[in-house]
């Protein structure tokens, strides 16, 4: 074999090898570039919530905030997905205490393609007539579940979708690394102001 030959086949292996070796570096961390992936994320979500082709998407400014002619980004905003609308009439207060079943994930990743699962009240599929709620002092939790919270009735199941700003922002949690959007999938089964007792009918 010719020396030119040799060289050529040692520049190839040694320029597949560096390519590999960025490759599995961009994607050897389950949390590679974890702010920017959910920034994207729930960029995309918005999309879809705003156009809200299927009639079934809420977009609730955070609570606290008001709509009077500012042009807030997408992180400032919950997007709520309606997957079973109650019976109910009236919504929790900021006060209040909340008996909910609930599912909290992050955005989909290499592992967990539907997204790790970092709490949740029951095992499996939900069963309302088998799943025990928990209680909840509402203004206790993140701000996007009291915004959402606020606009539910009794009885309602969504898919909420918290960017992180209305999260944990850029903290780190035990099991929620910081920058991470937070989706929960809430079935509100009734609420009252503290101090008025609760009582789960399961």
């Amino acid at each position: 074999m010719k020396r030119k030959d040799i060289k050529f086949i040692v520049f190839m292996l040694l320029g597949f090898l560096a390519f590999t070796s960025c490759d599995e570096t961009s994607e050897s961390g389950e949390y590679d570039n974890w702010q920017q992936r959910n920034i994207q994320y729930i960029d995309s979500i918005a999309g879809v919530a705003r156009t809200n082709a299927d009639g079934t998407w809420k977009v609730i400014l955070a609570e606290g905030l008001n709509d009077d002619g500012e042009l807030w980004s997408n992180e400032y905003y919950v997007y709520c997905k309606v997957l079973q609308q109650g019976s109910g009439t009236v919504s929790p207060h900021y006060n209040d205490s909340v008996l909910v079943n609930y599912r909290g994930r992050l955005i989909p990743s290499r592992t967990y393609k539907d997204g790790y699962v970092f709490d949740e009240s029951y095992d499996g599929e939900f069963d309302a007539n088998f799943d025990v709620p928990q209680k909840l002092n509402l203004a206790g939790c993140v701000r996007g579940w009291i915004t959402a919270m606020q606009e539910m009735v009794q009885g309602d199941t969504w898919r909420v979708y918290i960017p992180a700003n209305l999260g944990y922002g850029a903290s780190d949690r035990s099991k929620i690394p910081a920058y991470s959007t937070l989706i929960f999938d809430i079935n509100l089964v009734r609420f009252a102001p503290v101090g008025t007792p609760l009582i789960s009918e399961n």
